[in-house]
C-alpha cells in the first residue's frame, strides 16, 4: 500500500503554573502527587488515586522548559506540557487520557501536582484545524486507502482515515498524540453513529468497512467538529 509520509518534529511549549491549595472536599475527586528532587534531576514520589497509590517519576528532557516533563506513573507513561486555549496556555497532564492540571508547584526540593480524573481536558481551536487538515488529505476517492493497517510510516499516495488524522495531529502538535481531543471526538462519533462498524480499533474498522463511503467520512468530520465547537475554550 502506498501512503503519504508523515513528518515528525518537536515544538516549544510555554510555562504555566499555579499554587497548591485544593480544598479538602475535592481530594476524593482528584489525583494528588508529591515528588522529591534527587541529585540525578529526577523527581520521584507517589500519586494518590481514589483507591490506590502509584509511584511516579518525572524529569525534564534536555532543552525543555518547566512546562515539559516526562516520566511514568505506575505502569503508564506520563507527560506534562502546555496546550493553547483562547484564554492562554494551560498545563495538560497526559496519562493515556488528557487532563488539565488543577495544581502544579515546583521548587528546588520537590514538585506537587493534582488533576481530576473525571474531567478530560477540553478541545481547542487546534482540534478544529486538525479536522480541516485531515479532510483536505482525504479530498477524493483516488487518495483514500480502504485497507488501513495503522502503519503510516511508508505512506506515499494513499492515506486512510487514521493516518490522515495522525498526520494532521503531528503537524499541529509537533508529534502524534493518540488521545488528542480531536482524535477522541472522532472516536466518540463513530461509536455513536456507526456502532455496527466497530469491531476493535474504531478508526481502522470504520475506514475499512465496505459500507463506509467518503461521504460518511466527511460527515464524520462535520459531526466531530460540531461536538468540539460546543466545548471549545
Amino acid at each position: 500500500m502506498r501512503r503519504v509520509q508523515m513528518q515528525w518534529f518537536t515544538i516549544a511549549v510555554f510555562a504555566c503554573a499555579s499554587g497548591w491549595g485544593v480544598p479538602d472536599s475535592l481530594w476524593a475527586q482528584s489525583v494528588r502527587c508529591q515528588l522529591a528532587a534527587s541529585a540525578s534531576k529526577v523527581f520521584a514520589g507517589e500519586c494518590q488515586f481514589e483507591n490506590t497509590t502509584f509511584g511516579i517519576e518525572l524529569f525534564r528532557p534536555d532543552g525543555a522548559t518547566d512546562a515539559l516533563w516526562t516520566g511514568t506513573v505506575g505502569p503508564q507513561p506520563i507527560e506534562i506540557s502546555t496546550y493553547q486555549y483562547s484564554a492562554g496556555p494551560q498545563l495538560i497532564v497526559r496519562t493515556g487520557a488528557w487532563y488539565t492540571l488543577s495544581e502544579f508547584a515546583v521548587s528546588r526540593d520537590g514538585l506537587r501536582l493534582a488533576w481530576d480524573q473525571r474531567l478530560e481536558a477540553p478541545p481547542s481551536q487546534t482540534d478544529l484545524g486538525i479536522f480541516e487538515a485531515a479532510r483536505a488529505l482525504l479530498g477524493s476517492e483516488a487518495v483514500w486507502d480502504r485497507e488501513d493497517d495503522r502503519n503510516c510510516e511508508n505512506d506515499e499516495e494513499l492515506i486512510s482515515l487514521y493516518c490522515a488524522l495522525a498526520q494532521a495531529t503531528a503537524t499541529a502538535m509537533g508529534r502524534y498524540q493518540h488521545r488528542q481531543p480531536a482524535m477522541q471526538a472522532v472516536r466518540r462519533v463513530i461509536a455513536s453513529e456507526w456502532p455496527e462498524r466497530v469491531v476493535g480499533h474504531r478508526l481502522m474498522n470504520f475506514n475499512n468497512d465496505r459500507r463506509t463511503t467518503l461521504a460518511d467520512v466527511q460527515r464524520l468530520f462535520d459531526l466531530a467538529a460540531e461536538s468540539v465547537r460546543r466545548s471549545i475554550r
